[in-house]
């Protein structure tokens, strides 16, 4: 092989390999970082660790920036149930009264759940992490009390309450690694 051949050959190799190490050096870096973020979620780590990669802004996230993604999938999974229990509301003309006073309780807790983590996300814009702290509380005791409107019952709701539980409780313990850095 003629030496200007070997070197455009030799060049052609080392520089094809460049993109892939600059991807392999940042990508542990975010999944270390999220497995940091993750790493007080108890028996959820999992749900935590899946739910901040599907977020494409987690990659290029700092720890405050996986806080912030996990209050805003909190608050979708509870915006979605309060969307659920208004369409079973709805469809269910059959539904006995104490199961409709379930649904209703549900509902407003939801709500609540809702307003609270928006009071959440807004807290976090000003560093207030004691306030969001409190306001993510807040709305496990709403989940926990929408499960308590259906006590000694079978509830469509009990699955997404567990799932939402998960979410709050992985978001306090973002925050937990977050205030203690």
């Amino acid at each position: 092989m003629k030496p200007i051949t070997t070197f455009f050959f030799l060049s052609t190799l080392c520089l094809s390999f460049v993109p892939h190490q600059i991807v392999a050096a940042n990508q542990p870096h975010s999944t270390n970082l999220i497995e940091h973020a993750c790493q007080d979620t108890n028996h959820h780590k999992e749900l935590c660790i899946s739910s901040l990669k599907s977020d494409p802004a987690s990659q290029q996230a700092d720890l405050e920036g996986l806080a912030i993604i996990a209050i805003k999938l909190a608050y979708e999974n509870a915006t979605a149930i309060a969307d659920n229990i208004l369409v079973l509301s709805n469809s269910n003309t059959d539904t006995e009264p104490s199961e409709e006073q379930g649904l209703d309780q549900c509902m407003d807790n939801y709500l609540d759940a809702v307003d609270q983590l928006e009071n959440a996300i807004y807290a976090f814009s000003k560093n207030a992490y004691k306030d969001v702290h409190t306001w993510v509380k807040a709305a496990v005791a709403d989940a926990d009390s929408c499960e308590a409107a259906f006590e000694g019952r079978k509830s469509e709701i009990t699955h997404k309450n567990k799932i939402f539980r998960q979410f709050v409780n992985n978001t306090l313990a973002i925050l937990k690694v977050l205030t203690e850095k």
